[in-house]
């Protein structure tokens, strides 16, 4: 019986000491990460054109400092809300935005990264400011 629950629960007990190691190589990614330039600002507010259904409709919008990855890869993390194509808005959502060599390399919405409690934040006005 001990030996059952050992090789039961001794691979759950593992798996947990990695998922702590995972999210403390987050945490120290996160705590080196630097307040965003105004050129990454510039290329999210360009994207954002581009992308946003209605962006002058966007409020609330805050800005993650930049993460640099330890492959070389940066990150941020942007949420805001907007109204979408009914003209309702639809809450504040995250979006975790991977740069590469200075642009936007994707993006992924709701990223878990972006809800950690130790994301630094600050408020993103140039965002807000895009024009109908």
């Amino acid at each position: 019986m001990l030996k059952t629950r050992l090789l039961i629960l001794g691979p759950l007990f593992l798996a947990a000491c990695a998922a702590t190691a995972v999210s403390d190589d987050y945490a120290e990614v996160i705590a080196r990460a630097t307040p965003p330039s105004p050129a990454v600002k510039a290329v999210i507010v360009t994207g954002a054109r581009e992308l946003i259904y209605n962006p002058a409709s966007i409020r609330n919008a805050e800005i993650s400092n930049v993460a640099t990855l330890p492959g070389g890869g940066q990150g941020v993390c942007v949420r805001a809300d907007s109204k979408d194509v009914s003209g309702r808005y639809t809450g504040v959502h995250s979006l975790g935005i991977p740069l590469r060599d200075g642009k936007i390399a994707g993006g992924s919405l709701d990223h878990p990264i972006c809800d950690r409690a130790d994301v630094h934040w600050q408020p993103f006005p140039e965002l807000e400011a895009l024009p109908g």
